[in-house]
């Protein structure tokens, strides 16, 4: 099957539409003017709600300095083709003066298939850069030592244990220990079942295998970020910001779960976590939905898991500036991004990249990618905006918006824990029913002009500006199967046969996969070959058809 229709199937499921108030955004009910008295209606106490920046519950930030002391984390993320020319394009990004440079793999990866494979055939490079095994990573980073930027990221959901062996592996390569980097992965698999479809292995499974890569981290590498909670893909599918971050909130839960049931302590675990927000339609919800959620996530870490660390309780923020971007009029993207990303920053977020204008069209030209960081320095570094912590805490508005949103929120997580939590409400058609609903709401929305896009459906010009797409290399596919080829040439094979038998027994037993996939990785096996391995262990996750409760 061709790998995108592939992902879109996976992303199919049947919609139970039935009106349901409690589904209203809080976009839907804001009113023109707020007065304290909306403030008294949430019984608002400076002290408990609020505080001061760096202190408990967080509201106003995870840092008593926050930006004062030190800006966010600029991100870029990029991947295209294969590694040769898409390390091109890293060192034009560190150029630019990104941070963290944030790897999008190609479908073909993220789903565990070599190039070479049938089910690669189309896909390979085009979302994304391939990665088939270690020599890509070398290639990537070529003439980019990993300890000369701040952080290094890749997605991984499906293949987390494989993502960190690749870094582990690379660093080593480059003569560093894995103290002397940073390493980010997102490695939320539990919305992949729901939202972007880029799953392999059976749901408890692949949650097995995430939480490996965490608890790896907290007994080796306790300063690198082995896990990043998405709100965003879920909101993307339709859930809007709330309920996305409610169920993101809800998938921590469940990884939280599993990695106490490993035997690791709260506070060993709970530093190493991210969540990455989104809200990409209303300006003063985006900030709110930041504050409301280190509000919710401090209690639930006191709370429900009696963490005792600061750094448990305060939550760190990824977030991704985009805005509605638009095919028409494509150059009205870079306001929309601008104020985006002015949103997650007055939110005080910790590690942001903006998408760039031309994204609509496919991979980013370079001078547009320059642009979406050039836009991130402006903000932090031009008009003061840095200066000021938290500056709109105590505004009628935001702390009206951040108590409902922070209700919401608690009262979306105890409906999720009334199904036995995040996979039973995954398995039984919640999410999926939500996000469908969502969608559709979103999609009527636009289409009757009710949600405003501004060149589409209200202030159309008729006409379009032209602009080019960037173009991968037409022969990427061939450099990337003839690369594969040469590397399983000049391997041991003998050595590959044994570590490959090595993860079949682990995974067989139900050890952390992180030891023997990091053999594996070191002599050359293919990331195909490694899932290969886990899919005769483990299987693969079969799509069900759904019911929907309320």
């Amino acid at each position: 099957m061709n790998m995108r229709k592939e992902k879109i199937h996976k992303r199919s499921v049947n919609a139970d539409t039935r009106d349901d108030a409690s589904n209203r955004n809080i976009a839907d009910v804001i009113k023109s003017v707020y007065t304290q008295r909306d403030l008294r209606g949430f019984d608002f106490d400076h002290d408990k709600d609020l505080g001061m920046p760096g202190e408990y519950p967080f509201t106003r930030g995870s840092a008593s300095r926050s930006y004062a002391e030190k800006p966010w984390m600029i991100r870029g993320y990029s991947g295209f083709g294969e590694a040769q020319a898409c390390n091109r394009r890293y060192k034009k990004l560190i150029e630019f003066g990104v941070d963290e440079i944030v790897i999008a793999t190609d479908l073909p990866t993220q789903v565990g298939y070599d190039s070479d494979d049938i089910m690669a055939k189309g896909e390979v490079g085009f979302a994304g850069v391939a990665i088939d095994t270690l020599r890509d990573m070398e290639l990537l980073f070529e003439e980019i030592p990993l300890n000369t930027i701040k952080r290094i990221s890749m997605l991984g959901n499906s293949y987390g244990p494989i993502a960190l062996a690749l870094f582990i592996a690379l660093g080593e390569k480059q003569g560093l220990k894995s103290s002397e980097f940073v390493v980010d992965l997102q490695n939320d698999v539990l919305k992949e079942y729901v939202a972007r479809g880029t799953y392999i292995f059976p749901i408890r499974d692949a949650l097995k295998m995430a939480t490996d890569v965490v608890g790896y981290c907290a007994e080796h590498i306790p300063h690198w970020y082995p896990m990043t909670i998405c709100a965003n893909h879920l909101n993307a599918a339709g859930a809007g910001s709330t309920k996305a971050t409610a169920f993101a909130m809800a998938n921590a839960i469940c990884y939280i779960t599993e990695l106490l049931k490993k035997n690791y302590g709260i506070d060993e675990i709970a530093p190493l976590l991210t969540m990455f927000l989104d809200e990409r339609s209303d300006f003063f919800i985006a900030i709110s939905n930041f504050r409301a959620a280190r509000k919710v996530w401090a209690k639930m870490m006191k709370q429900k898991f009696n963490a005792r660390k600061p750094e448990s309780m305060s939550l760190k923020i990824t977030a991704y500036s985009h805005g509605g971007e638009t095919l028409n009029e494509p150059l009205n993207n870079i306001a929309r991004i601008t104020l985006a990303g002015l949103a997650y920053v007055l939110g005080g977020v910790q590690f942001l990249y903006n998408a760039s204008y031309d994204e609509v069209l496919g991979t980013p030209s370079e001078d547009a990618a320059k642009i979406a960081i050039r836009t991130q320095q402006i903000l932090a570094h031009e008009l003061g905006i840095a200066k000021v912590i938290d500056p709109l805490g105590g505004s009628y508005l935001i702390e009206s918006l951040t108590g409902q949103i922070e209700t919401q929120i608690e009262k979306e997580l105890d409906k999720v824990e009334s199904f036995g939590g995040a996979i039973a409400a995954i398995e039984k058609g919640y999410y999926a029913r939500h996000l469908t609903e969502g969608a559709i709401k979103r999609k009527s929305e636009i289409d009757s002009g009710k949600r405003i896009s501004v060149g589409v459906n209200k202030f159309k010009t008729g006409s379009r500006q032209p602009i080019s797409a960037f173009k991968i290399d037409s022969n990427t596919e061939k450099i990337q199967q003839q690369r594969l080829h040469r590397v399983k040439v000049r391997r041991n094979q003998k050595k590959v046969t044994e570590t490959l038998e090595y993860v079949r027994e682990v995974a067989s037993r139900g050890g952390n996969l992180v030891v023997p996939i990091l053999e594996a990785v070191r002599t050359y096996t293919s990331v195909g070959e490694i899932c290969t391995i886990l899919r005769e262990t483990f299987g693969e996750y079969q799509s069900k058809e759904y019911f929907h409760p309320k």
